[in-house]
């Protein structure tokens, strides 16, 4: 798997803080570099050649907009800016921004946005030659002293549960010790999708979307199984 390389561009500390105790959660993530103003940022970013800039708008000297609009690099990193003002929308978005995340926000909404970034990636790969990405096939799950090996076309649906997460093949469940972001970072989001934050699912093994009223919704699985499906997570459905 392809690492993500990022830089983190904001001036303040506990929102730094906040961003890469998120993207710890995603097994495809480096971060390369942290930036507190935008002299910092451009200097990492000329240096580390990031995929991507998670950035700030209000920050100390020129503004996260001017900055992107400064990057005159080949290839350019992708931009999500992160920040607290939706004034500036329409200015973010003219740079060629994959993102726009207005603080606060949430893990699921920064996983949608990186989902986005990892697409936006994989074409520019493709356009250029370069291999697609790999998933997984199958995962290693260990029980006493034996290591089994669970191929991911026969999970059916994921959950989280605490420090592990839960892979359903069937009627049966094993653990595997990651945190369902790590682990859907590493499947084909072609195959596997989230619903829920505690939620993924095997597209093959949907078998209806049932709506139950006040915008929620219940997605039945092809063994019977009914799980609830989050507003944030509908639109992944196909």
């Amino acid at each position: 798997m392809t690492a993500l390389r990022v830089i983190i561009a904001d001036d303040e500390p506990l929102a730094r803080s906040r961003l890469r105790a998120l993207l710890a959660d995603h097994a495809d993530i480096e971060v390369a570099a942290e930036a507190e103003d935008a002299d910092a940022a451009l200097q990492a970013i000329r240096g580390e050649r990031p995929d991507l800039v998670l950035l700030d708008i209000e920050m100390p000297g020129i503004d996260g907009v001017a900055l992107a609009r400064r990057l005159h690099l080949t290839p350019a990193p992708l931009i999500v800016f992160v920040t607290a003002y939706a004034d500036h929308a329409v200015d973010a978005f003219e740079t060629g921004a994959i993102d726009y995340l207005l603080k606060p926000f949430d893990e699921a909404r920064l996983a949608t946005a990186l989902n986005r970034v990892r697409t936006a990636l994989a074409a520019r790969r493709a356009l250029a030659g370069e291999a697609a990405p790999t998933y997984l096939e199958r995962v290693a799950v260990t029980l006493g002293k034996r290591t089994i090996f669970v191929a991911t076309a026969s999970i059916d649906w994921l959950a989280a549960s605490a420090n592990y997460v839960e892979l359903h093949v069937g009627p049966e469940v094993h653990l595997l010790r990651t945190t369902l972001s790590a682990l859907e970072a590493q499947l084909d989001p072609r195959v596997f999708v989230r619903i829920h934050r505690s939620y993924a699912v095997r597209l093959d093994a949907v078998k209806e979307l049932r709506s139950v009223g006040a915008g929620e919704y219940r997605l039945l699985l092809t063994g019977g199984v009914e799980l609830p499906v989050s507003q944030r997570y509908r639109d992944r459905l196909p």
